[in-house]
């Protein structure tokens, strides 16, 4: 698919659509950056230290991470 079929397809999209694309879009993007890559490194060196979580509070943290965004 070309650049432009792919415009022309997000074009056609509902309102509603886009949006959801946008963010996915900004998700994928700030997957690689650097912070990400600092972030992923402390958190590997932390649970190579001992640190570790239980499922319930990770289950935890996401649920409260995720009304954050809801907001």
């Amino acid at each position: 698919m070309s650049v432009a079929e792919l415009q022309k397809t997000i074009r056609g999209l509902s309102a509603e659509d886009r949006k959801v694309l946008a963010a996915i879009a900004t998700r994928m993007k700030q997957r690689h950056t650097p912070a990400r890559r600092r972030k992923l490194t402390a958190a590997m060196r932390a649970m190579d230290a001992g640190e570790k979580f239980t499922w319930d509070e990770v289950k935890q943290a996401r649920a409260e991470r995720r009304k954050a965004s809801d907001g």
